[in-house]
């Protein structure tokens, strides 16, 4: 017990050494720079153009489809941040290894327009495709061209897959959902 007591102890000591050079990155460099704003607009207003297209008649639904999203992206960015496959230089918050403007904004706000216009299975893969392209092979080289995306051996063509398969798996979940909630609905009885 002791070798894992002090591997953990060493683990955490890097920790706190990252934690205090992410903090002290972010206020020298990051904070307040136009690039700071430019992530806390993105984190914004695509999540009010959402609210002004989402349809209130499925907004319970909707939302679980962008939460179920957002977690997807949260997950993959986490792992890819983790290995070092790429970073982000102009965080909103310090110590935040994502990019939480994307992942809680930019990306679920596309997926649940997606969900919301092309309801139908094959539209909706159409539609997602088409939202993949344009994430894979459009915004991540021009984040990566104003630096706000640095890639260490990712390659923009892993991503496209990744993009298609967190709509469908998403919308697979969200179905699902949906489905055993009405059935659950429907089997409750009335006193």
């Amino acid at each position: 017990m002791v070798k894992l007591e002090g591997a953990q102890e060493v683990i955490l000591e890097v920790q706190r050494q990252l934690r205090d050079a992410s903090i002290d990155y972010w206020v020298k460099y990051v904070f307040n720079t136009w690039q700071w704003w430019v992530n806390i607009g993105t984190l914004i207003l695509p999540v009010i153009l959402w609210w002004k297209l989402a349809n209130k008649k499925i907004l319970l639904e909707i939302l679980l489809y962008g939460f179920i999203t957002s977690s997807f992206t949260v997950f993959f960015d986490t792992i890819g941040e983790t290995l070092v496959l790429w970073d982000y230089p102009y965080l909103v918050i310090p110590m935040d290894y994502i990019l939480i403007d994307t992942d809680y904004a930019v990306l679920p706000v596309a997926y649940m327009l997606a969900y919301q216009y092309f309801p139908r299975w094959k539209d909706f893969i159409v539609a997602n495709t088409v939202i993949s392209a344009v994430f894979s092979f459009v915004a991540e080289p021009m984040l990566v061209w104003l630096g706000f995306y640095e890639i260490h051996g990712w390659k923009y063509i892993y991503s496209f897959p990744i993009y298609i398969g967190i709509a469908i798996i998403s919308k697979w979940m969200t179905k699902f959902l949906v489905k055993k909630q009405i059935t659950a609905t429907k089997n409750i009885r009335e006193p």
